[in-house]
């Protein structure tokens, strides 16, 4: 049976269902049963949300959940042709995800990261270690804000929640008989994707269950010159009749990828946004004769070794970069803003950071900052167990088990070196829930407690990190990679000690070190309850979460004179918080149900893995609060052919930035507003549009300002700054305290896609086309770059039969230039857009 067959047989037994339950007259019945067999035939990709959400845990509809909250199905995902979490944004109000390095691993909502769940479970961050694959997804749920506390504190930005595909059926318990697909994506570029996906169900003795299995594989090229991911993802989920009362759920996802990162164009100037003008030119010469590490920059290359250097700047005095600190009238060398900064290195520094052979050259978007030696290698598994018991008196007990593990390294020749060894996440969640009624009202419960343990170790390495010196026409050179970090730095080196057992230098070639090395182990006990009460056509939604953490964390890492960065001490600490939340609805009889939220969530401020930073520890700043005031209206017509959501929201939160440490205080506020709709048998729309206003304060927030800016405020010329890297915290370039737009989001955003279904016979002819629009918006808060606003179509059209289906899809379908914001050093790098592509997708199902 295919899929569009299965959809009617559900929609025809939903109706009959409803009608031996409200017993109308014979006229009604036929007239309800003709409104829902018509609009489930219209609906054939799916565009309308679903009947039940699980953005809270109870069975309500997303046009009665009073929180901003986008529903994406696997017929949307196929229809529109998304690929990844970036692809989202096309559907999802509040979202503009910026450029992790390239890696499309978590979306940005409402100016924040957001999480990645799995069926309801905090999966191990993933800002830059491996795409995160959508198209093995049954539904994606999208919630803006602090999530449900049924499901643990996250990000205040919000959750992406992925549902796996699953033997379970809409119209019966299981699939009734073997179903499956094979689609082979060919594309632009040699774009080489192959899924498979095959259900059954099968008997136990005399229990009954199903088993579904997708496997994806990918082995492509690029728009981006020397650009070749590679991906395969195998998921498999058994469900099982343990008891006539007890069913259990048990599956698994597998992922491995080698995707590297790339940062885009370096050496970002306006005329270089405007007009693609590139300036040219050689780094220093900074590369020995050292047969060790010939083809990059050691340590002792790219900086000086010495006991004079400070540890916290890993004792060595970077050849590449300065870090600058406020000056004085009688300490300065150079202004930013009209702040007197002083830069190590004496006045003269800069003469050893210009460039050789400057000039100017055009530069196309598929050339950009990448190198044949970066690498990156991702391991990616989670699995689960569930049980679901179904109790006397419409009581369900759910017991669920949660694994997650992440095994993740990588390298790029600008100075990153990262390695995860072995992240593990485990949680268990006990919860209950059940119905009580009285005179006029009725209340679902859900009440419980999970046990979640997260074991983290995180080793960077990005001292001597720099952009700018690398001319990406030429490409990589000796003179302008950095070594990559290695666990035994000191291989072929020897610190020397005096007599009082001081460092005094090194003997030898020492390799790169990991100057972050971070460790911690977080146990968070948490108790929580929900309560859906309705009241004739008023409802309200409480929730409360009580949470207690035991946390460890050390930092391990030695500079390159074997000095640690930390104390040496393993800073233990418990706290508890509490999360809550309430919201109040109105149905009104003609569809539309306003709304007003109110939440305050607590959350963990980590590293860039999701861990505890050690000298956050002792002072109990690992913990932060956030507030979030929401008021929406959200409306459905009779025969949920129209479906519209509109959310004002207002939030603030105190966080500790990932990679840097720093705290930073972020104010959001903001309109969203999506729809979509079933205009007739052939034709639907979607659409979306957000206006978001996000700012920030952090005053030790590294700032890596932009070289051509520094350049013009201090008399130079951008070659003349761009073979080194100025740096400093945020403060000594603007001043303490001072509120700033968060770079890289635009103000204004919207999408519109209209799709077209042509039955023809018992085939059908399907198509869609739309645009994504982003307003203008500067690269970073210090507003040095504007990037201009732009608009990118992209088209389908398929033809599908019973048992094949070929889609052709464009995206970029007018080849628009635009530029995204990288999420880290947004001030000297950007990423150019991807042109005009193209690919076929064949499709046989059975």
């Amino acid at each position: 049976m295919n899929t569009f067959k299965q959809h009617k047989l559900a929609l025809a037994i939903a109706a009959v269902t409803t009608v031996s339950i409200t017993l109308p007259s014979h006229a009604q019945e036929e007239e309800q049963m003709e409104t829902i067999s018509v609009v489930g035939a219209r609906d054939i990709n799916t565009i309308m949300p679903p009947d039940s959400s699980s953005a809270f845990g109870f069975d309500k509809s997303l046009v009665e959940t009073p929180r901003a909250v986008t529903e994406v199905s696997a017929d949307l995902i196929e229809a529109y042709g998304l690929r990844s979490v970036d692809d989202l944004v096309r559907m999802t109000p509040g979202a503009m995800t910026s450029s992790f390095f390239g890696i499309q691993g978590a979306m940005d909502i409402r100016g924040e990261s957001a999480d990645n769940y799995f069926r309801g479970f905090r999966r191990i961050a993933n800002p830059g270690a491996f795409k995160t694959n959508i198209r093995g997804a049954k539904q994606l749920e999208v919630m803006r804000g602090p999530v449900s506390p049924l499901y643990g504190t996250g990000s205040v930005g919000g959750q992406l929640n992925y549902s796996p595909k699953s033997a379970k059926s809409d119209a019966t318990k299981y699939i009734d008989s073997v179903t499956g697909k094979i689609d082979l994506t060919l594309g632009s570029y040699s774009q080489k994707i192959l899924a498979a996906e095959v259900g059954t169900p099968f008997t136990l003795g005399d229990k009954q269950g199903g088993i579904y299995v997708f496997a994806e594989a990918e082995n492509s090229g690029s728009f981006y010159n020397d650009y070749e991911p590679t991906n395969e993802m195998l998921q498999v989920a058994i469900d099982l009749d343990l008891t006539e009362n007890t069913v259990m759920e048990f599956g698994f996802q597998a992922q491995t990828s080698d995707s590297i990162q790339v940062p885009g164009w370096n050496r970002v100037t306006q005329d270089l946004i405007d007009n693609g003008t590139y300036i040219t030119g050689a780094g220093p010469i900074r590369n020995s004769d050292n047969p060790i590490g010939a083809d990059r920059l050691l340590p002792q290359e790219s900086g000086f070794v010495t006991p004079f250097a400070p540890f916290f700047i890993n004792s060595s005095f970077s050849g590449v970069g300065s870090f600058c600190s406020p000056g004085t009238a009688d300490n300065n060398n150079f202004v930013y803003d009209g702040n007197l900064l002083s830069c190590p290195g004496a006045p003269g520094f800069i003469d050893g950071y210009a460039l050789t052979d400057p000039g100017t050259a055009q530069i196309d978007h598929k050339t950009t900052f990448i190198d044949d030696i970066d690498f990156a290698d991702s391991t990616a598994f989670t699995a689960y167990l569930d049980f679901t018991t179904y109790l006397d008196g419409d009581m369900t007990w759910k017991n669920q088990f949660y694994y997650d593990y992440m095994d993740h390294t990588k390298f790029q020749s600008w100075g990153f070196t990262a390695d995860y060894p072995g992240a593990v996440a485990a949680e268990f969640r006990s919860s209950l829930m059940f119905e009580t009624q009285g005179d006029g009202y009725s209340i679902q419960h859900i009440a419980g407690a999970s046990l979640r343990n997260e074991d983290l170790d995180l080793n960077h390495a990005f001292y001597d990190e720099t952009f700018d010196f690398r001319d990406i026409i030429v490409g990589p050179t000796p003179n302008d990679r950095i070594d990559w970090a290695v666990d035994d730095p000191y291989e072929d080196a020897t610190i020397l000690y005096d007599e009082d057992g001081n460092p005094t230098g090194i003997e030898g070639t020492v390799r790169r070190n990991y100057n972050e090395e971070q460790v911690s182990n977080v146990t968070n006990l948490g108790v929580f309850y929900l309560a859906d009460i309705a009241l004739d056509q008023w409802s309200v939604l409480l929730g409360a979460r009580y949470d207690y953490y035991d946390v460890e964390a050390e930092d391990q890492a030695v500079s390159l004179l074997g000095i640690p960065f930390g104390d040496g001490q393993v800073h233990t600490d418990t706290e508890t918080a509490l999360s809550y939340n309430i919201s109040v609805s109105y149905k009104m009889d003609s569809g539309f149900i306003p709304y007003a939220t109110y939440a305050k969530s607590n959350s963990l401020t980590t590293n860039q893995l999701g861990g505890i930073i050690a000298s956050s520890v002792d002072n109990g700043e690992y913990l932060a609060d956030s507030d979030l005031m929401e008021l929406g209206l959200k409306y459905t017509n009779d025969d949920d052919s129209v479906y519209a959501a509109l959310s004002v929201y207002d939030q603030e939160k105190t966080d500790r930035i990932g990679q840097t440490q720093a705290l930073v205080a972020v104010s959001s506020t903001g309109i969203e507003f999506e729809t979509r709709a079933l205009l007739n048998e052939y034709f639907s729309i979607t659409a979306t549009a957000t206006h978001i206003e996000t700012t920030e304060v952090s005053d030790n927030a590294l700032a890596i300002i932009n070289g051509a800016d520094f350049a013009m405020q201090n008399g130079l010329e951008p070659y003349q700054v761009y073979g080194g890297r100025i740096g400093g915290n945020r403060s000594t370039f603007i001043g303490t305290g001072v509120e700033l737009d968060r770079g890289g989001l635009p103000d204004n955003s919207m999408s519109f896609y209209l799709n077209y279904n042509q039955p023809l016979g018992d085939d059908r002819l399907t198509s869609s086309v739309g645009f994504g629009w982003a307003d203008e918006t500067y690269t970073d808060v210090l507003e040095t770059i504007l990037l201009p606003s732009y608009m990118v179509w992209t088209a389908s059209v398929g033809y599908v039969a019973e048992n094949y289906e070929v889609l052709f899809s464009i995206n970029n379908l007018f080849d628009e230039k635009y530029y995204t914001s990288a999420d880290l050093f947004d001030s000297v790098v950007v990423k150019p857009s991807e042109g005009r592509t193209g690919s076929v997708m064949l499709s046989y199902k059975f």
